[in-house]
């Protein structure tokens, strides 16, 4: 029997030490502001770096066949539900990918049926936790901050008018009515990926005015 060091060899820039630490670290905003390394950034690079697990494969699959409406019976709400450090944000980033641009990357086919591969890619909220200034607000373009998780979702669906909708709520940490996301939803489809709610919900714990705890127990 092999030994783990005999079946996998680590990369040459990383026997090299080329790689800086923070290298490692997924950050799902990045990806989607294209502000990222191209290992995260490039989905070609992305994904002949990534192995196709049964649970990533799976992932990739229940998604794509729900948005290309070839799996309407398909759970629309799905939880990652994982350890520290057990793939979430690297699953995330790669949903981004596959719906982004699932027909430009060569081993796509390792990862998921190339039926599913989406024609047209859907409006997509990418909203990070841990990015959101909850106090003093993230800068989504000039004269547009958003506050809490729901306004960014708003803007990223929607634009401008979109955040518009939900300002006033956005302001006051209140989510907003199901009419109201349905508006933003529109009748075409949408992915809406979440990522570090802890850490959004720690901060805004560490501020009773702005989270009142029996606001979101």
């Amino acid at each position: 029997m092999k030994t783990i060091f005999e079946l996998c060899k680590p990369r040459s820039d990383v026997l090299e030490g080329r790689v800086r630490d923070e290298e490692f670290a997924a950050d799902l905003s990045k990806v989607v502001n294209a502000t990222a390394v191209p290992e995260y950034a490039n989905p070609e690079q992305f994904f002949r770096y990534t192995y196709p697990t049964r649970g990533l494969k799976t992932l990739l699959e229940t998604v794509c066949r729900r948005l290309s409406g070839k799996g309407g019976e398909l759970n629309s709400v799905i939880r990652l539900d994982t350890q520290f450090g057990g793939g979430k944000t690297h699953s995330l980033i790669a949903l981004v990918h596959a719906v982004r641009n699932g027909n430009d990357v060569p081993n796509i086919g390792e990862f998921m049926d190339g039926d599913l591969i989406l024609r047209e890619t859907p409006r997509i909220a990418a909203l990070s936790g841990e990015s959101i200034d909850i106090l003093d607000g993230s800068t989504l373009e000039p004269g547009v901050k958003s506050h809490s998780l729901w306004g960014e979702m708003a803007y990223r669906l929607a634009g401008r008018d979109g955040f518009e909708r939900v300002r006033k709520g956005d302001e006051h940490h209140i989510a907003p009515g199901s009419d109201t996301i349905m508006e933003l939803f529109g009748d075409e489809p949408v992915l809406i990926l979440i990522d570090e709610v802890s850490g959004y919900y720690h901060r805004g714990e560490e501020r009773p005015t702005v989270f009142p705890r029996r606001a979101w127990e």
